[in-house]
């Protein structure tokens, strides 16, 4: 049996580290709950993932080596039937970043989720409604009711899995990116 030489021993181990490096840069995957206060008044709690994919154009401000592939948001229907609805982006930009959920709320009766995306470089916001199973994009007019964002638009979770109001409230005003504040009154076309 031949053993093989320090020389093979040091290429081996360095395939390894290179496989698994390159394994842990795609696996920056997010999972988290938090509570989402509805127009209502009522307070629901969901599940959110961000799932990430190796990559990105944006390594002045990413170091990781990764960048968003897709968001979910998974919740119990909001009318007390105990089933459980899923929403996961759609959009995705010509730099394949996905549309970020900003909104989640219930309009008569049906949850419905606003999103941010861009679209040719220019951003734009997104309204889906839940009918029949269904996510179904609704078209927004030039002007609609501004609605301030009640997701997490984070940073980074810092170790948390749960994030109540106040955290939500905290973590929100200090994303530098105030567009993801609030959805409308305009739809920022681009002209």
């Amino acid at each position: 049996m031949n053993t093989p030489s320090p020389l093979q021993r040091i290429a081996r181990l360095g395939l390894i580290l290179m496989m698994w490096g390159s394994m842990s840069a795609c696996s920056n995957d997010q999972h988290w709950k938090e509570e989402v206060q509805l127009s209502d008044g009522r307070i629901i709690v969901v599940e959110r993932d961000l799932i990430t994919e190796s990559g990105g154009d944006e390594w002045a401000l990413n170091r990781s080596g990764s960048k968003p592939k897709e968001y979910r948001i998974r919740f119990e229907y909001p009318n007390g039937s105990g089933k459980t609805v899923e929403w996961r982006s759609t959009k995705i930009d010509v730099q394949t970043w996905p549309e970020m959920p900003l909104v989640l709320d219930v309009e008569s009766d049906s949850p419905v989720v606003f999103s941010s995306g861009y679209v040719r470089g220019c951003q734009m916001y997104f309204k889906y409604i839940w009918r029949n199973g269904a996510w179904i994009e609704n078209n927004l007019p030039p002007k609609f009711e501004k609605r301030a964002t009640n997701l997490l638009v984070f940073d980074g979770l810092n170790g948390r899995s749960l994030f109540d109001l106040e955290a939500k409230r905290k973590n929100n005003s200090d994303v530098t990116l105030k567009i993801f504040s609030q959805v409308g009154p305009k739809h920022p076309y681009c002209r």
